[in-house]
């Protein structure tokens, strides 16, 4: 059984280890951009926003970042909406479902706090996060479309609570 928790200080290390970890053996991690120091860096993101752990008993499956309109790591988010970002699962608990529980504890913290939609962005090589995504009701937003980098194109998601 997966359990969702709001991360602790404790947890950030590996938290951070577990996302460089997850993009890395994705392919997600570009080569013209340091993103495995940002995230490595947990705790900036639980400064900024409400950092969630996927947990087997006390062993570490996932995380996910949720941040709201405006803030340090809010890319796409309009006011009204919830955003989230840099979801990760160990890839030995790939496809159990991991990431699908994280996504739900986002939907149900947009619900919380009354967010009329959820947003996202992927990569546009991450088949298998887009499946996950359009399979819980999202659907694309390509006028929200944008690249941080040259080799990095970002497709946006919506789900409209």
């Amino acid at each position: 059984m997966t359990t969702i928790r709001v991360a602790l200080p404790t947890d950030y290390e590996v938290i951070g280890e577990i996302a460089v970890r997850a993009y890395a053996e994705a392919g997600s991690l570009p080569a013209d951009v340091d993103y495995a120091s940002v995230l490595r860096d947990a705790a900036d993101r639980a400064e900024h926003g409400e950092l969630l752990i996927a947990l087997a008993g006390d062993r570490p499956l996932g995380t996910v970042t949720v941040v709201q309109p405006g803030t340090a790591y809010a890319e796409i988010s309009q006011p009204g909406e919830l955003e989230f970002r840099m979801l990760a699962v160990v890839p030995e608990a790939a496809g159990n479902g991991v990431g699908r529980a994280l996504v739900r504890a986002v939907i149900d913290r947009a619900r919380e706090h009354d967010a009329k939609r959820v947003v996202l962005c992927v990569k546009d090589t991450s088949e298998p996060a887009r499946r996950l995504y359009e399979s819980l009701g999202f659907e694309r937003c390509p006028e929200r479309d944008w690249s941080p980098a040259p080799s990095v194109n970002l497709l946006a998601y919506a789900l409209d609570l």
